[in-house]
């Protein structure tokens, strides 16, 4: 039996990989930032001695909060993610680091989705940071980087979660059609990373590695869906990014090309409207 060490047990994807590893022949030990700090060495060093894999979910989020604050999130998404590899190095720990979509720029012309030998060139400070931290774990020898897009579950704080409480406060909700990706359940990529690990998979991985679920489309698209999906009265309008500005500019096409991860033996690609529907159903069970 392997340990597998999750970092930033409290998020959304933490919370998904702990529902997911129930019945893993494994030890998943899912960590909060109380119980293990990425941005304190010493925290690290005594978390994962006798750990032989570690999945780093923990990291700074806010991608407005981080045009204002640059330095609090490459404290994390880049310090942070340097001394796990540091960490995981010197015990010839597996480390899988999860990345994201906005370390790329996505022009309202692409059309072509991201392959990972594709050149990063994010277009905001949270994109910024996160690519930092994965230049860390792409030096490793058991580096693995997994960049996702849109990420959403049935707790935490995301997109979806949004929406529903939004639709059952208003008639009407404005949302941006001229940004595109791909929406991915948080529940189908922790299956994935369940898989990778207690398979082995893992052991004939390293680099970067796109994950998302199957499909794209526009946050509208996305927005509409969960109002079908949830039965919910809530007329949904596109609007554009210049009706809706923000401090931080969003790639307006950031989907991934992820074929890579969809070879390896075992790992399922559904398309992101029936993910959604497992989310979306898991929901209504809690209500």
């Amino acid at each position: 039996m392997r340990r597998i060490i999750v970092t930033g047990g409290s998020g959304q994807l933490a919370t998904a990989i702990r529902r997911s590893a129930n019945t893993s022949h494994n030890s998943y030990q899912v960590l909060n930032h109380k119980e293990l700090d990425i941005c304190d060495a010493l925290s690290i060093e005594q978390a994962i001695e006798g750990a032989d894999v570690v999945i780093n979910c923990a990291a700074y989020t806010d991608v407005e909060g981080a045009e204002s604050d640059m330095a609090s999130a490459m404290m994390v998404n880049n310090n942070g993610v340097r001394n796990l590899a540091t960490a995981c190095a010197r015990r010839g720990v597996t480390l899988i680091h999860i990345s994201t979509d906005y370390v790329f720029g996505g022009d309202s012309e692409r059309r072509t989705p991201y392959r990972e030998e594709d050149t990063p060139q994010p277009i905001n400070a949270y994109g910024i940071s996160k690519l930092a931290g994965e230049r860390h774990v792409i030096k490793l020898e058991h580096g693995i980087v997994i960049r996702t897009s849109w990420l959403y579950a049935p707790w935490g704080n995301n997109f979806c979660l949004k929406m529903l409480r939004l639709m059952g406060e208003r008639d009407t909700i404005r949302v941006v059609n001229d940004q595109h990706g791909t929406p991915t359940s948080a529940l189908g990529l922790a299956d994935t990373l369940v898989h990778l690990v207690d398979s082995n998979a893992i052991a004939n991985m390293q680099g970067v590695y796109h994950y998302s679920d199957g499909g794209s489309c526009s946050w509208y698209d996305f927005a509409t869906e969960i109002a079908r999906q949830s039965t919910s009265g809530c007329n949904i309008e596109p609007c554009s990014s210049a009706d809706y500005p923000t401090k931080a500019r969003r790639p307006e096409y950031s989907v991934l090309d992820t074929q890579r991860i969809y070879a390896i033996e075992g790992t399922i690609k559904r398309a992101w409207h029936d993910r959604l529907t497992d989310v979306i159903e898991l929901i209504d069970s809690k209500l």
